[in-house]
């Protein structure tokens, strides 16, 4: 009977990547939240036959493994998904999932660095190989841009415009957008790319970063891998500062996190950051009014 659950996830999955476009990693967290999910089932209950009963058993469980609440509400969701997809092929008659409710996710302040810091890390003395440029490239546009890294990975050459200054995107849910850049990227860049041009084997791939590894027909087709990029942020982070949570993503706390400090509007932050709904950017409204607290408790007479 799991065999016949697993082929059921296995035919969702393909409509996941097929119809809704979403990309091998979400389709990855999809395929093992669903696994796991099944095998805490009896073997013997048919899809048809779970009940709300098996899911909170389920939730239950990991919770008490200490599993976290974003997880947890990631795996409910990948749950109530299926069972959506299920009551749309008439497969099931309900979505019994959808009468659960999701742990609450407690809100967390972005680590982020400061002006200070990101100013030490993109003065960093880089060398003149090529993977120094390239390096100094990824991180003045983490930070000039506000990119994920898995938007950041896939930027294609000829999806930049280096007049206009922008960047053509795409970010989740295989939504393109465009994320503008300065001139002092425009700089880094201009600079890598002529580095670039001076090594052959990168002639044939379209992606601004390929993979240094050639694809088994000996082209370079590929585009640098999201590890690679985590292990490069994190290796110059190192060099400027101990706070071990800090990573590619804090260049993308920072470069919202600054553009606010320095007066930008909150809604032009979003469309900058690609969110979808503003709920998502106001996080960072909470890191201007913890630092406006530290301001008035050193200046203010009557803070103390």
């Amino acid at each position: 009977m799991l065999n016949k659950k697993l082929k059921t996830v296995e035919r969702f999955l393909q409509y996941l990547q097929v119809e809704k476009q979403y990309s091998p990693d979400t389709i990855r967290a999809y395929k093992v939240d669903l696994e796991q999910f099944f095998e805490s089932v009896d073997s013997k209950v048919k899809i048809a036959q779970i009940s709300t009963n098996n899911i909170q058993q389920f939730i239950q469980n990991l919770s008490r493994k200490k599993m976290s609440e974003r997880t947890l509400s990631r795996k409910l969701a990948s749950i109530k998904s299926l069972f959506k997809y299920l009551v749309r092929q008439e497969e099931v008659r309900v979505n019994i999932a959808s009468l659960i409710k999701a742990p609450k996710i407690p809100k967390r302040l972005p680590n982020y660095l400061s002006n200070a810091e990101i100013s030490s890390l993109l003065d960093y003395p880089y060398g003149d190989t090529f993977k120094d440029y390239r390096d100094r490239l990824i991180l003045e546009l983490f930070y000039a841009t506000g990119l994920r890294i898995s938007e950041l990975i896939k930027i294609k050459i000829g999806n930049i415009q280096t007049e206009s200054g922008t960047i053509k995107v795409l970010g989740k849910g295989n939504k393109e957008r465009i994320v503008v850049f300065g001139a002092t990227a425009s700089d880094i860049l201009r600079e890598y790319l002529k580095q670039r041009a001076k090594c052959e084997q990168f002639n044939l791939s379209p992606y601004l970063f390929p993979q240094f590894k050639k694809s088994i027909d000996g082209s370079m087709k590929s585009h640098i891998n999201v590890k690679t990029v985590f292990n490069i942020v994190k290796k110059y982070i190192r060099q400027i500062s101990s706070d071990e949570k800090l990573s590619p993503h804090s260049l993308r706390h920072s470069f919202a996190t600054h553009l606010l400090e320095n007066g930008a509007d909150l809604m032009a932050v979003k469309d900058l950051l690609g969110h979808a709904s503003l709920s998502s950017t106001q996080i960072y409204t909470h890191v201007q009014t913890k630092k406006l607290q530290e301001v008035y408790n050193q200046a203010h007479p009557h803070a103390k």
